[in-house]
């Protein structure tokens, strides 16, 4: 269309073919970058946590991915911390098993453990704890895990951490 005069005015040929190769170009990419691997075609260690896929993630991390890839298209989460958002039991114990950083933290101070808290993932809770994850970090918020607790009013959760804010602060 035409903008000065609001008549229509069709495009040659040629201009309509680039412009439709553009626009696939630009779908692809756009696709590729979604479904992880920021337009490079691999996905992030953190897509196949997120899918529950432990097999995907583990030939994630043997094509070079560190076990602590922060995701760059949620709030810079480990896969640990989705794995304890998300309550991925098995994957959070392979992801403890290789090293992952359990005291890790997003941008606002959240850790795995809060996570797991909030969210009620008490066996993932039982994990980070066993681990060593601090019951003492504060986010940026000044939320620990046991406030986290008692935000979401779980009792089986506040009595474990309880049990282990009374240890020494690390």
């Amino acid at each position: 269309m035409n903008l000065f005069t609001s008549k229509f005015t069709v495009l040659p040929f040629y201009v309509r073919s680039a412009l439709l190769v553009l626009g696939i170009f630009l779908m692809s990419c756009i696709s590729t970058q979604y479904a992880g691997g920021g337009g490079g075609g691999s996905p992030y260690p953190s897509d196949f946590v997120y899918k529950g896929d432990l097999f995907g993630l583990q030939n994630c991390l043997r094509a070079g991915y560190s076990v602590d890839t922060r995701d760059p298209f949620t709030r810079n989460f480990t896969p640990l911390m989705i794995a304890a958002r998300e309550g991925e039991v098995e994957i959070a114990e392979f992801l403890v098993r290789n090293g992952a950083d359990i005291n890790a933290k997003t941008r606002d101070g959240h850790t795995a453990l809060m996570m797991a808290v909030y969210n009620r993932n008490l066996d993932i809770v039982k994990l980070l704890l066993k681990n060593g994850a601090n019951v003492h970090i504060k986010s940026k918020q000044g939320h620990t895990a046991f406030s986290e607790a008692s935000l979401e009013e779980s009792i089986q959760i506040k009595e474990l951490l309880a049990s282990h804010e009374i240890g020494p602060k690390r």
